[in-house]
């Protein structure tokens, strides 16, 4: 009788365990992916930032040349025989 409310309490303890390490584990996942969903806002708000400065012709060029990128120069023209 006495092993029988031993081995009860142990199992009730044991799930109890179980229940408050599952609580820990999805505690952690929701701060993990919190802190990705920060980080993917702050990208976000990078992107529109950029797609703004960037919006027009001339200051993608200006970027281009700053980059060390140049107009190409006139094309060769090879007559077809």
């Amino acid at each position: 009788m006495v092993i029988g409310l031993i081995v009860v309490a142990f199992l009730l303890s044991f799930f109890s365990l179980v229940q408050t390490v599952r609580i820990s584990t999805s505690g952690y996942d929701m701060d993990q992916l919190n802190q990705q969903f920060s980080q993917l806002q702050n990208e976000r708000q990078q992107d529109v930032s950029d797609i703004d400065r960037l919006d027009r012709e001339s200051a993608i060029r200006r970027q281009a040349i700053a980059d060390g990128l140049t107009q190409l120069s006139a094309p060769v023209v090879i007559p077809a025989r």
